[in-house]
């Protein structure tokens, strides 16, 4: 007797769950039930075909709207035509125009002499160097003999660009292979500038 009593009161009553904890359970039964929810795989295939068929149809009414997609390639021009006369003389006045602007071979060629003419040599390694006192009066050697067209490469940014020694000195050669690759890159930036400017406009590129 008084093991029972003990196992009955060891044993914890079970608690019945109120009928507003069990609500939703009723409501999602019903919603599962109903085939309008989560529940029915093939609404929501057809919900997700239908989706995308709108999307579908406001593509192609975009596209509708956009008209005829341009096009992107021209055939070049015959030789002896037109349009290859008017290629060739408006690469020729570029090319022109460039060469007055840029550096040509001879052009650096007299940099590099008159470079080599007002420079000092480094007792001690045997470098060619010039001061800043130096690098102006090549600055107007050059400008003499070549043009205006040198004169962007001696400002003194330019100078302060490149290492100097304990005398205030920079090398002859690094700044010499500076100014070839600066002009290098301006002729090839322009090449592509005037090839995108005449593709676009008229269809007239050459390679």
């Amino acid at each position: 007797m008084n093991s029972g009593s003990s196992d009955g009161e060891g044993q914890e009553p079970k608690k019945i769950p109120s009928n507003s904890s069990m609500l939703w359970v009723r409501n999602l039964r019903r919603y599962v039930r109903n085939r309008a929810g989560l529940g029915s795989e093939a609404l929501m295939e057809l919900e997700t075909k239908r989706i995308l068929l709108d999307i579908f149809k406001e593509k192609q009414q975009r596209n509708a709207e956009a008209g005829a997609i341009p096009s992107f390639y021209k055939k070049k021009p015959t030789e002896g035509s037109i349009s290859n006369r008017v290629q060739r003389l408006a690469k020729f006045r570029f090319l022109k125009k460039q060469s007055d602007l840029l550096l040509n071979a001879d052009d650096l060629d007299a940099m590099w002499v008159c470079l080599r003419e007002k420079c000092v040599v480094d007792d001690s390694t045997g470098t060619e160097k010039m001061n800043y006192e130096d690098f102006c009066r090549i600055a107007s050697v050059c400008s003499e003999q070549i043009g205006p067209k040198c004169r962007r490469f001696f400002s003194p940014s330019n100078f302060m660009k490149f290492e100097k020694d304990e005398s205030g000195r920079i090398a002859i050669l690094p700044f010499y292979l500076y100014v070839m690759r600066t002009v290098c890159i301006l002729f090839f930036f322009a090449i592509l500038k005037f090839k995108m400017r005449f593709t676009m406009k008229g269809s007239i590129c050459f390679t």
